[in-house]
Parts: C-alpha cells; structure tokens; sequence
C-alpha cells in the first residue's frame, strides 16, 4: 500500500469510527439561565435570537463574569484552568469588538443607563488535535470542537430584557485553532463577538 492510499484508508477509517466528534449539535431544553425565553424566535441553524427596539438607546456595558451552566465530559475532559481559560477569552474578545473602531464603552459596574450582557456556556465539545493536522481528516470536520451558550442583554436597573440569544456552533475546517482543546471553541467566540457588535451598531443605526 503506498503511502498516499494510506493516508486516505487512515480518514476512511477514523471518518467511521468518531464521525460523532462533529461539530456541536443544537441544545435539546433550556437552563432557566435567561430572564425570559418566550420572545426567542428561530433566527438560523445555529442561533435562536430576540432584540427590543430600544437596544439602541443603550451605549454602556457592562459584562457580568460568564456562568458555566454544564457538566464537563468525562472525555475528552478539561480542567478547571482551560474552563477559566474560555470564561476569561469570552469577555476579552466581547470587550474588544464593542470598544473598538470608536465603538461603545464598557464600564466596570452597573448603572442607570448601563445595559449588562449575561453569558452561560451551555456546553464545551474539545478539539481533537491529532485529527486537525491532516487535510484528510481536517476537511471532514470530525475532529473539530465548539461551543453552545445563552446569553441576554438587559437594563442593569430594571432588567428589562433587551436582547437574547441560544446559539452554538463548530470551528473552522481551514484554520488551525483546533490544535488546541479549545481552538475552535475560541474561533465560535470570535464570530460571535464580531455578530454582536454588528448587531448593535444595526441598533444604534451605524
């Protein structure tokens, strides 16, 4: 057997054996984690969404410390650093994209004219780095990771809710982030930050 047709009977049969480390799927129920889920409508495959039509009369944010609303697989598994890690990344990164480009201001407590964003992760799937490396296995997708979480902005004095969404999602088949465990959990957290920064320039009539 050469060499080449190694490699691809190498992905045929990693392909049929962990096809199930796709991408993460859909969560099945709700936490109670949202103040409200009723105005939730199905936006597209990977995102329920709400937004109010005030949203855009709000240019401060501040951004609660991200709730982990899991329980963390056995296998592959992931300490209590790498989960402190993500949390950590995921108001980085939001705090970027709304403070750039003479963006929005995030402020270190709540206030009167102060809408807080609220995060929980719903669910962490690992990146499979030995099946990231090779184009064989890497355009299949089965070794990528991702994230699933629920997240709301809402009046940080009345706590009318003003957005809300149910989202998840997998990594990237072309960029390699997913040598890490949490590679491609972090790139569904960068286009996420990018989403809702458009979102409320959308609101804000930017």
């Amino acid at each position: 057997m050469t060499d080449h047709s190694y490699r691809i009977w190498f992905a045929f049969l990693v392909i049929v054996t962990v096809g199930a480390c796709a991408a993460i799927d859909e969560p099945e129920q709700m936490t109670g984690f949202l103040s409200d889920y009723s105005k939730l409508e199905r936006d597209t495959d990977d995102r329920w969404l709400y937004s109010a039509a005030n949203t855009g009369s709000y240019s401060k944010f501040y951004i609660e410390p991200v709730s982990i609303l899991f329980e963390p697989r056995e296998e592959p598994s992931f300490s209590p650093d790498q989960i402190e890690q993500l949390k950590t990344y995921m108001i980085v990164r939001l705090t970027e994209r709304l403070t750039e480009d003479d963006g929005y201001e995030v402020v270190s407590e709540p206030g009167p004219g102060v809408a807080i964003f609220r995060i929980g992760i719903t669910d962490v799937d690992a990146s499979i780095a030995a099946l990231n490396i090779s184009i064989y296995t890497k355009i299949t997708g089965v070794g990528l990771g991702g994230i699933a979480a629920e997240g709301e902005i809402v009046d940080s004095v009345t706590g009318e809710q003003l957005a809300a969404a149910i989202r998840w999602g997998g990594g990237s088949r072309i960029l390699k982030a997913g040598l890490t465990k949490l590679g491609d959990a972090k790139i569904v957290i960068d286009r996420w930050a990018r989403a809702i920064r458009e979102r409320i320039d959308a609101a804000h009539g930017r």
